[in-house]
């Protein structure tokens, strides 16, 4: 759905369009409105019709086979009654309970547009709509509403006004969103069920001196407080050979559950010729043919072939037992240490006071470092990069996106230009040959080509921004995806907003901006009115199509009820499909929606009306998301609510553009009229006071977004680890039980002294904002309270001492030998390949797993938690 949106944007621009003289016509909001209200509706009757049909799909969060007790979604009922009954008694605050807190921030983020846009609505539209429409400039039916019918320059004293006013709102706003953002944050980090996770109180250092890269050192340093350390190692040819073991494991059971399935059918095809009423069932060897056994050819010798079965099983023994030494060695710190530890403290206090404390002196040491960083999240390859290599990456990344941005009206257009390139032979001869393709062909290339071009384009851009954040360095999947979301929005904001309203390429508008710096304003003032019609279609495609089509999730459908029994041909593929919940990739999806935000926000003033259907398109998004955050969605990567953070910065663009807009505008009109310096007045004076009261609002709040306060924290009495929460405590060693138990205080730890010793925590920069603003952390803090997981949520993390011990390793130092889960056949050969399998020493299983009468794979969902592959769920 988003590429069908961007292909409209990008297909008006590039083939050109009627902005220059087009209208917001009543009959262009229809031709967009009925279709998509059509699709919407057929979407949402089929997402009824089959929901109840497909739980896994479309309630898998409802599923106690695959969450832990207090973490699933109750059942819901599957009528339609019972579907509105459901979502409305359930509160947005469940998904903060029982799912996370990025999945609860996400929805109130629309909550945040919503009001946003209905607030405008009601400051907007009382006022302007009669100013514009009595403006005399000519414009017919829905034209009228906008500023481009106002002919006469005094009435832009309304626009300047009302614009104050509701841009004031948005600022006011957007900092008590950030003000509630800290409180809730800090109530949740000091909630029962965080605090006593391992990641709250476990800090993770990069750019260790060589001194620091030793257990004993970094425990003298920190002192006491410190429980345990992991220190890394280079496991880049263990993780190599690790990847390669699974490989070959997945070889091997894909070749031994093809020549199940040979075998069965063989059987099956014997027995249904055999004329006798009782058939003779024979020995299993007997239905193997030794000329289907599996092969396959080996690299470089691609003309030598070699039995898939017995190679892989001498393969797969061979190499588990080189990773068995890797891994004990690494275990032992005999490999190359990288310059990085996990630390864990006894308490959440001396963390965040360890946190705060380090790296902020002009040595420099430990930087950059990480609180709350959860093992699955860690990008282990990146944690040897030194702080200034990561830096210089970063930068040249930021070139590169830069460059991309700017630039990538190119590619775009010629991928446009396809839809025309017929017409185009006239012009360009060597192109003549076009005319001999047959009509369909030609129907191809130019209609769907281009669409499924533009498409294909415009997903990878937050694919390589990723990637590019990957390379530069980033050491977590959460940064990475911070990374990507300031990326992604700008080049949102410039390609899918700025340039395409300019109607023109990148280049050129370049170019008159560098010939005339001062006609920026003055370029996007004249365009902005002309291109709303467009602009409100947008939003009835996101709220009306997009609400539906995710709610249908037709793609987890066919993947689930079509694709999963064609391609799913052993058991861990119709296993790791089942168990599989989907997520949101956040640095792609929120400037998506932000951009939205940004677009309501700069045409508040100038076409009002589309703030009304801003605010229906928002409603919907957010009834959508809101189903899907209770019942099918969990959550990717855990951004500790970062992402909702940076988007609420983000939407801040929207109310600079509308401003410059603004002052564009009357800037114009002060050519034909001097009354226009008034309001001209007005907006550069409040972009003014924007700026200067955001730099403040900044400066108060963004430490207070990166670190707790130490005094909550030693007041806090979930902040402190229970270690009788470990089980298996008595195969613990007896210095982690010491440890533990000095973790009884609430005492913030003083660091034992020494030479280097880290300085202590900058005092926090002090406005006159800062004072103002503590009585409300403290009222949004006590307020949120109520909503985060309580102790009695059932959802007190509790680990194995295996689990503890091997937390903060590297996967590949911890990964066991694979098994190989094959399917119970009726011929027996998956008796025999299992035995054969455990007689080289590899471990196999047929069990929770059959071929059916029908030679079908089919495994028993109920018994999940017995599968030969299940996990027990930690929560680190």
């Amino acid at each position: 759905m988003d590429s069908t949106i961007n292909h409209m944007l990008y297909a008006r621009q590039s083939q050109g369009s009627n902005r220059e003289g087009g209208s917001n016509s009543l009959s262009g909001i229809l031709s967009t409105l009925i279709p998509t209200l059509i699709i919407a509706v057929v979407a949402f009757s089929a997402f009824l019709f089959v929901r109840s049909r497909y739980s896994r799909v479309y309630r898998p969060r409802s599923d106690e086979r695959l969450f832990q007790e207090g973490w699933q979604t109750p059942k819901s009922d599957s009528s339609f009654f019972g579907l509105i009954k459901n979502h409305s008694t359930l509160p947005d605050s469940h998904v903060l309970r029982h799912n996370s807190l990025d999945g609860y921030l996400w929805l109130r983020f629309f909550k945040v547009l919503i009001a946003m846009c209905l607030v405008g609505c009601i400051i907007t539209w009382p006022v302007l709509f009669p100013v514009n429409a009595t403006g005399g400039g000519g414009q017919q039916q829905l034209d009228i509403l906008s500023m481009s019918n106002v002919k006469h320059p005094n009435r832009y004293f309304a626009h300047a006004i009302v614009g104050c006013i509701y841009l004031g709102f948005v600022v006011l706003l957007l900092a008590r969103e950030r003000i509630n953002f800290i409180g809730l944050r800090r109530a949740f980090f000091l909630s029962a069920a965080h605090a006593q996770r391992l990641s709250s109180r476990t800090l993770m250092v990069l750019g260790l001196p060589l001194e620091y890269q030793d257990e004993k050192a970094l425990k003298e340093m920190f002192g006491p407080y410190v429980r345990k350390v992991w220190l890394v190692t280079d496991c880049k040819k263990l993780e190599d050979d690790v990847k390669e073991r699974k490989k070959t494991g997945l070889k091997l059971e894909g070749a031994e559950m093809k020549m199940i399935k040979n075998a069965n059918k063989l059987r099956n095809k014997t027995l249904k010729k055999q004329t006798s009423d009782t058939p003779t069932e024979q020995n299993a060897l007997h239905w193997i043919d030794p000329k289907k056994r599996p092969q396959h050819r080996l690299k470089p010798q691609l003309w030598k072939k070699v039995d898939t079965i017995n190679w892989s099983r001498g393969t797969l023994v061979e190499l588990d037992r080189f990773v068995k030494e890797q891994q004990s060695e690494h275990l032992d710190l005999k490999h190359t240490k990288l310059p990085a530890a996990f630390i864990e403290f006894s308490n959440q206090s001396a963390a965040h006071h360890a946190y705060q404390s380090i790296g902020t002196g002009s040595l420099n040491k430990f930087n950059p470092r990480y609180i709350g960083v959860q093992p699955d999240e860690v990008v282990w390859k990146n944690l040897s990069v030194s702080n200034a290599s990561r830096k210089a990456k970063l930068l040249v990344a930021t070139a590169v996106i830069s460059v991309m941005i700017i630039f990538w009206a190119i590619p775009v257009a010629f991928v446009g230009s396809l839809s025309n390139i017929n017409y185009l032979t006239n012009k360009v001869h060597f192109l003549s040959f076009i005319n001999d393709i047959p009509k369909v062909i030609l129907g191809v290339v130019t209609g769907l080509l281009p669409v499924v071009l533009l498409a294909i384009l415009m997903a990878l851009v937050p694919i390589f921004c990723a990637l590019l954040a990957k390379l530069a360095g980033e050491s977590t999947l959460s940064a990475i995806e911070l990374r990507t979301q300031s990326w992604y929005f700008a080049f949102q904001v410039v390609q899918v907003f700025l340039i395409t309203t300019f109607t023109s390429a990148a280049t050129s508008v370049t170019t008159q901006i560098i010939q005339d710096p001062g006609s920026a304003p003055t370029l996007l003032a004249t365009n902005l009115p002309k291109a709303s019609n467009f602009y409100i279609s947008y939003f009835i495609l996101f709220g009306l199509s997009n609400a539906a089509l995710q709610l249908l999730n037709i793609v987890p459908l066919l993947m689930y009820t079509l694709v999963g029994r064609l391609l799913d041909s052993t058991p861990r593929k119709k296993y790791n499909r089942y168990i599989s919940i989907p997520g949101l990739g956040w640095g792609s999806t929120y400037p998506k929606f932000t951009l939205l935000g940004v677009i309501a926000i700069s045409y508040a003033c100038i076409a009002p009306l589309i703030l009304g259907f801003a605010t229906i398109g928002f409603c919907l998004l957010y009834l959508m998301f809101r189903y899907n955050f209770l019942f099918v969605m969990g959550n990717k990567t855990d951004l500790k609510g970062e992402g909702y953070s940076k988007a609420l910065k983000h939407l801040m663009t929207g109310v600079y553009l509308a401003t410059i807009c603004l002052i564009g505008l009357f800037a114009i009109g002060c050519s034909d009229d001097a009354i226009s310096a008034g309001p001209l007045a007005i907006m550069v004076v409040f972009l003014v006071v924007v700026i200067i009261f955001q730099f403040l609002l900044d400066r108060a709040l963004s430490p207070l977004e990166k670190t707790l306060p130490l005094e909550l924290l030693q007041g806090n009495k979930f902040s402190t680890t229970v270690v009788e929460q470990i089980m298996d405590e008595h195969e613990m060693k007896q210095d982690q039980m010491e440890a533990g138990s000095a973790s009884r205080g609430n005492s913030v730890p003083e660091f034992v002294k020494s030479e280097g010793e880290a300085p202590q925590p900058k005092t926090k920069p002090f406005n006159f904002l800062s004072r103002r603003l503590e009585p409300m952390l403290l009222k949004f803090y006590e307020a949120n309270k109520s909503i985060v997981p309580a102790e009695n949520d059932h959802n007190i993390p509790a680990y194995t001492s295996e689990e503890y011990e091997q937390a903060y390793l590297n996967p590949a130092i911890t990964s066991p030998a694979p098994i190989v889960w094959l399917a119970k056949d009726p011929a027996g050969v998956s008796k025999i390949l299992v035995q054969e399998n455990r007689e080289a020493g590899i471990d196999s299983t047929d069990s929770h797993a059959e071929l059916d009468e029908k030679n079908k794979l089919v495994w028993n969902e109920d018994e999940v938690r017995e599968a030969p592959l299940w996990q027990r769920p930690v929560r680190y």
